[in-house]
């Protein structure tokens, strides 16, 4: 059952934890029950505030995040190596030795007992690039607010084309100065991004391998 299961497809990616800082725990947004205390009034909703203007900077705010990711990166490596050696080493006397050894083995000259050459040679090469781009558009929800300010937000965007679900998931921190008059930042401005973008239905599965060719890569040693 554990490996029929893993073969419906990726599973839906859970929500990143609220982070802690400086071991400070984070604003949460309040409970239904803490906003039942009979007052109109509540400090934490932008809109109270008429001469600020209407930018995310509370839980339960919403935010507008555009993501224009266009990542490359490439890098090479060559390295050649040479060598090569000759030896002659040769004995004309030594104690009538050369002598003795010429008349029994006329083949042999003493002046090249040893000769002997040698020549290695090595080369090797690399090359590796990767390149990635996603554009998107993508509003998502204040879920904790830092003690320097900084707000960490979560999102995410499902769209059905069919069958097939096309899921933006994104989360990180986001600095208040950074949100323009629209309520709108950059994806290049956040802080621990995490952005996911994946696709689960017919053609998502069709693209992955079956469970039995999976566990053939896994195990097979050649």
């Amino acid at each position: 059952m554990l490996l029929l299961s893993g073969c419906l497809g990726p599973a839906f990616r859970q929500p990143e934890p609220v982070p802690l800082l400086g071991g400070v725990t984070l604003v949460q947004p309040p409970t239904a029950l803490e906003r039942r205390n009979g007052s109109l009034w509540r400090a934490n909703v932008s809109a109270n505030y008429l001469f600020t203007d209407v930018r995310a900077a509370n839980t339960g705010d919403l935010l507008t995040v555009l993501v224009f990711e266009d990542d490359s990166g490439a890098k090479s490596a060559d390295t050649s190596t040479e060598n090569t050696a000759s030896i002659t080493e040769g004995i004309s006397q030594f104690f009538g030795l050369t002598t003795q050894l010429a008349q029994k083995n006329p083949t042999i000259d003493p002046d090249e007992l040893i000769n002997a050459d040698s020549e290695r040679t090595w080369e090797g090469s690399g090359a590796t690039s990767r390149s990635g781009r996603l554009n998107a558009r993508l509003t998502v929800e204040v879920k904790a607010v830092s003690p320097t300010g900084n707000l960490w937000v979560q999102g995410d965007k499902v769209v059905a084309v069919n069958n097939e679900d096309q899921h933006v998931v994104l989360s990180g921190w986001v600095r208040p100065e950074d949100i323009d008059a629209r309520n709108e930042v950059a994806s290049t401005k956040l802080a621990q991004a995490r952005i996911d973008y994946y696709g689960i239905g017919e053609i998502g599965r069709q693209q992955r391998a079956g469970w039995g060719t999976m566990i053939l890569d896994y195990v097979w040693p050649f």
